[in-house]
């Protein structure tokens, strides 16, 4: 009886907000300034599969509810956010989150031309997150919001300083540590009074300060870690270069082995396009920049104070993300590069329509040595390369053929095994369109391997109509061990500003990454549904 209770609230709940625009033109009549919202569901409902190892739980129902309200009048604006897990979907939170339902972010904000201020829940960034990011991403489950104060001050054109203060979300409650931060940027061009410059030139510095009472047996312990960031950002016309370099004081935690050595990270990004061409490349190095508001944490998920993704690429193929690398803070160094290259069309080898041509290498290795984040050790990590040719034969068919190879040291990025796996991936993807806003989407891959699960094939059919209508089908088997298909098929219907999608099949236990930040999710197989609108 609770879970049909639960199923019959959250389909009341979703065709009452379904009429968003009804909904959001009374509410606006009725109040002055501007009133919007969203909402989002994602339910699913557990069958067992002994042979993918997906397990029933207890509550066969997982449900996740998103309800966004915001309110803006002139310079004033406040909002709020409701959550309801019941529960949460299977691998969302790492630890159970027993059924809560609570208002968890409300803010009021007063904007002005050079200064806001900002009271109660809030987002802010420092510099590329390396030494404070507080974000929300909902498809890994990370909200780290920080409940306090935000204010920004741009006492001039060439001057923009950040104040922040407050504890960190930690899933439903608050954690104990009180975090403080400080960032200010010069524009170097500004100040000198010269706008036109072809070079413009940016540079940054950050503080950000942890304070968690600590009552333990240890000596000298530190309540107070101090984070310092300096930073320096180059524009020209073709060309951009950013570099940033943080070191965080000994910060002795349950995720890095209770170590008192400094954290260090530094990164450096380099871009340039000129006519048809693009390159970017950016390298990384971290050492010991596990982050969190609770020292006694041990998931990087739960209130991570910092922001430092795996720099690689985010591949769209269902046979590339079996193997996706999370970046290792406790010691990594490496790079990722790109090249882009666009061949004219009505040229040769361009054809009437032209072709894309895009390259991608990234590989990450151990540092050679403790604290040194400037040379790079013996031990590989992971490594992905990689090549994309795109091209349209008229205005109906165009074709893709990606072409990839990957290595991956199961041991550090999952301590799973002690095999490395080596895997070569070829991918053929289709597109064709006739009419307007009809199209089939056709993907094949194959991923070729001697270890771990060893090879892999996919398929995946999109269908789309004119019609509000959507269709899907696609399966991922694993031939060369387990026997196991992963098969999908499922539907969607977009109205307006409201999409709701019903799917039923199969996933496979791994890491699933968003942006190169990953959680692992364990196997499943059942109906799932979603729902997303706005008003």
């Amino acid at each position: 009886m609770k879970q049909k209770g639960i199923i019959l609230a959250i389909i009341f709940f979703n065709l009452l907000l379904s009429s968003n625009q009804i909904f959001g033109q009374s509410i606006n009549q009725m109040i002055k300034g501007n009133f919007s919202g969203s909402y989002e569901n994602y339910s699913q409902y557990y069958l067992k599969d002994d042979k993918i190892g997906a397990l029933l739980p207890l509550d066969k129902i997982g449900s996740n509810g998103f309800l966004k309200l915001d309110y803006n009048y002139g310079k004033f604006s406040a909002g709020a956010q409701f959550e309801s897990y019941l529960p949460a979907i299977l691998g969302y939170f790492p630890i159970s989150t027993d059924n809560q339902s609570k208002i968890v972010n409300k803010y009021f904000k007063y904007t002005d031309e050079r200064f806001s201020v900002q009271v109660g829940d809030f987002y802010e960034q420092f510099g590329s997150g390396l030494i404070f990011r507080a974000f929300e991403n909902r498809q890994i489950g990370i909200n780290n919001a920080v409940e306090g104060f935000n204010i920004h001050v741009n006492p001039t054109d060439y001057l923009r300083m950040k104040v922040i203060y407050g504890r960190t979300r930690q899933i439903f409650e608050y954690a104990k540590a009180v975090n403080r931060g400080f960032d200010a940027e010069l524009d170097v061009n500004q100040l000198m009074g010269r706008k036109n410059d072809l070079i413009n030139c940016t540079i940054g510095g950050s503080y950000f300060g942890k304070y968690q009472d600590y009552t333990g047996p240890i000596d000298k312990f530190p309540s107070t870690v101090h984070s310092f960031a300096g930073r320096v950002d180059i524009n020209a016309n073709d060309f951009s270069l950013s570099s940033e370099y943080v070191e965080k004081a000994s910060d002795p935690n349950l995720l890095n082995n209770q170590s008192f050595e400094k954290g260090k990270a530094f990164q450096v990004n380099g871009t340039f396009t000129k006519n048809n061409f693009g390159a970017t490349a950016t390298f990384r190095s971290v050492y010991n920049m596990n982050a969190t508001s609770d020292r006694n944490q041990e998931f990087t998920s739960i209130a991570p104070l910092n922001y430092v993704p795996a720099l690689t690429k985010q591949h769209d193929y269902l046979t590339s993300n079996i193997y996706v690398y999370g970046a290792q803070l406790k010691g990594e160094v490496g790079f990722q590069t790109d090249v882009y290259y666009n061949i004219k069309a009505g040229s040769k080898l361009g054809g009437k329509y032209g072709t894309k041509i895009s390259a991608n290498y990234s590989m990450f290795n151990a540092l050679k040595e403790s604290g040194n984040i400037t040379a790079i050790g013996k031990q590989k990590y992971f490594s992905d390369a990689n090549i994309e040719i795109k091209k349209k034969f008229n205005k109906q068919m165009e074709m893709t053929l990606g072409l990839q190879q990957i290595f991956y040291n199961s041991a550090v990025i999952q301590a799973v095994s002690n095999e490395t796996v080596l895997a070569n991936v070829v991918a053929l993807g289709g597109l064709y369109k006739w009419k307007s806003k009809k199209s089939v989407r056709v993907k094949l891959e194959h991923l070729a391997s001697e270890t771990d699960s060893k090879s892999w094939a996919s398929g995946l059919a999109e269908f789309s109509f004119s019609s509000p209508y959507a269709f899907f089908i696609s399966d991922l088997y694993n031939y060369g061990k387990t026997k196991n298909h992963y098969y999908n098929f499922g539907a969607s219907v977009t109205k307006k500003s409201t999409r709701f999608s019903l799917s039923f099949g199969k996933q496979r236990a791994g890491l699933f990454c968003v942006g190169g930040i990953c959680r692992f999710v364990p196997a499943s197989y059942g109906f799932t549904a979603g729902l997303t609108t706005s008003f």
